[in-house]
């Protein structure tokens, strides 16, 4: 029998009734918000138009302050001359921009008007050594900065980027938030030849100063004592100008080679003689011919990274490799530790730095961290987040000796897989604490009021629950919470592979390495800028890359702050424009008798 309209379907269960009653428009609004990108959670925060808004910020335009005492130039006369934007420019600059929100706003442009770099002219005058008042009049070196910087910001190449600026029809805009004269701008060499000027931590160094400039302004997000700042750290790739012909190119490919004292080829003694060179020519007396000379400390990196195996796939041959894709690139890898925002959802750029890409990122890592620490405003790390190949003894006591947490990534072992080989270390494969008889332990949080911070671990009297009953002979059964254990810097056995303060695959540790995407954003940075290759030889132009695109980013992410806090604070209205000059024209048209009065008609017309 069918069932009449709009009686209950028998056929129909319960289950999937409930099931369609929970449509998508219904659903928890924390579970939608998990999919809302960064600006929209960052406008739902109470605090952000309070933070980044143009009005409430305390010093226009932000000066990035240099403390070190520097001796003036005797150069006098230049051919440019930066100057910072008064706060009411940058006013009708946003509000033109507000005005305009379906275009995307002009954030380094707009991260010129915002930022006063007229307190480094000093200190690039000493670095770019001007320090004789002999000679033409030089172009001023903060100009020639910001246009460098204005280089990596379009993805432009060097000859492109002195054209532009050099058009006497358009881009005059730029020249005048640069300093240079309509008809005397820099050519491409000149701008090649600051670069070489540049002396190594000068851009690290304009990173730190600017941190400094936030935290004046109570930009950067509070350190509390129990977490202090968040660092999340990682590496991107990049693939070298040259075009290599040998993977196995080293740095002693680049000695001189005779027949007493032959060159070392790594190439024939990996690839048994197939692929090498026998280097016996002329060509190849003073370098091996098939090593690229623009790019020395260029190397051959293979990543190799486990792929996820569909469910159902077959299983693999013994002798093939069990679901791993290798990725070979020949070039440099960039290293950057960034400042978490966790209220805001944003990322600052705090240390950056480039090697070659087969370098061990471990060896690397103790200097890279305490550089890092160097640039912060408050010397105060709560958790410092990289992978695991910062994993070893060193790099974790790096984190610990300032002060911060490590939570990087674990490296599986052999022994992990076998449960009588954890219980005799006394934890298991994850790192997590085992009682006396092998029962897994309750992770209680961390005390921090300690010198050294440790974790707290108790059992719970975890064998009541098990199947085989409680353990009769347990001396912690008359406690309360059982047995107590407390893990610092490794386990009693001297082991620092698995030990972390926050257990690795909790909840904790999850909520906390979330943030590493931020890492992820950085690198989607540099890619849209272009370097993904680097379009400059050799390593010292690379790292010059790299710095400089992170300064880049750190300007163009807080005017987009600024520019998002803006468009949402009811205290901003848009500025008038200058109001126009008005001409009044009477037009008088005499009466056709004398008993008429003329007709005067008033007209009022815009002349500008």
């Amino acid at each position: 029998m069918r069932p009449q309209l709009g009686s209950h379907n028998p056929r129909k269960s319960k289950k999937k009734l409930k099931k369609s009653r929970r449509s998508a428009s219904r659903r928890p609004p924390r579970r939608r918000a998990r999919n809302l990108r960064a600006r929209y959670k960052r406008a739902t925060h109470p605090q952000f138009v309070k933070c980044f808004s143009l009005l409430s910020l305390a010093e226009l335009p932000i000066p990035l302050r240099c403390f070190l005492d520097l001796r003036p130039t005797p150069k006098t006369r230049f051919r440019s001359w930066y100057r910072p934007r008064s706060p009411g420019p940058i006013r009708r600059f946003l509000a033109r921009l507000k005005a305009d929100q379906a275009n995307p706003p002009p954030l380094f442009q707009l991260a010129l008007y915002l930022i006063d770099f007229s307190p480094l002219r000093p200190l690039l005058l000493q670095q770019t050594m001007i320090s004789s008042a002999r000679g033409g009049d030089p172009f001023d070196p903060l100009s020639l900065l910001l246009v460098c910087l204005w280089k990596i910001a379009s993805g432009l190449p060097w000859t492109t980027v002195a054209g532009q600026l050099a058009d006497p029809d358009n881009n005059a805009l730029w020249r005048r938030l640069f300093g240079f004269f309509d008809h005397d701008t820099p050519n491409e060499s000149t701008l090649r030849a600051f670069r070489e000027c540049l002396p190594d931590g000068l851009l690290n160094y304009i990173q730190k100063l600017f941190l400094a400039a936030l935290g004046q302004l109570t930009l950067l997000p509070p350190t509390e004592k129990t977490h202090g700042y968040l660092i999340v750290g990682d590496g991107q790739r990049h693939q070298a100008r040259s075009r290599h012909r040998c993977h196995h190119a080293v740095a002693s490919c680049y000695q001189p080679t005779s027949a007493k004292k032959p060159r070392p080829c790594p190439a024939r003694k990996k690839s048994q003689g197939k692929y090498s060179c026998d280097c016996d020519t002329p060509a190849c007396q003073g370098r091996c011919a098939l090593a690229p000379h623009l790019d020395r400390q260029a190397r051959y990196s293979v990543y190799d990274r486990q792929k996820e195996q569909p469910e159902g796939a077959q299983a693999q041959a013994p002798g093939q490799s069990k679901g791993r894709a290798k990725d070979g690139l020949w070039g440099y890898r960039s290293l950057a530790s960034r400042l978490v925002d966790t209220r805001f959802h944003h990322a600052w750029n705090v240390y950056s730095d480039c090697l070659s890409a087969n370098a061990d990122e471990g060896a690397r890592f103790p200097a890279h961290m305490a550089a890092t620490h160097a640039n912060l405003p408050h010397k105060h790390i709560g958790y410092a987040i990289y992978d695991a190949a910062c994993g070893e003894k060193p790099c974790l006591d790096a984190v610990y000796d300032l002060g911060g947490i490590p939570l990087f990534d674990i490296s599986r072992d052999a022994s992990d897989e076998d449960d009588a080989r954890c219980k005799e270390r006394g934890y298991d494969e994850h790192g997590h604490l085992l009682c006396h008889l092998g029962f897994a332990m309750t992770y209680q949080g961390i005390d921090r009021n300690r010198k050294q911070s440790r974790a707290r671990w108790v059992c719970l009297h975890a064998c009541r629950k098990s199947p085989q009953g409680e353990v009769r002979d347990c001396p912690y059964l008359q406690n309360k919470k059982g047995q107590h254990r407390y893990l610092e810097r490794a386990f009693p056995d001297g082991s620092y592979r698995l030990a972390r303060l926050v257990p690795h695959g909790t909840r904790s540790w999850k909520k906390l390495t979330a943030w590493r995407n931020t890492s992820e954003g950085r690198n989607a940075s540099l890619e849209n800028k272009g370097l993904k290759r680097f379009p400059d030889y050799g390593l010292l132009h690379g790292t010059f890359l790299v710095i400089a695109a992170d300064i880049v980013e750190n300007l163009c992410t807080l005017a987009r702050l600024v520019y998002e806090a803006t468009l949402r604070d009811d205290r901003f209205r848009a500025l008038e424009e200058p109001h126009p000059r008005w001409r009044v024209l009477i037009h008088s048209t005499p009466a056709a008798s004398s008993e008429e009065e003329n007709e005067v008609m008033v007209e009022v017309v815009a002349i500008g």
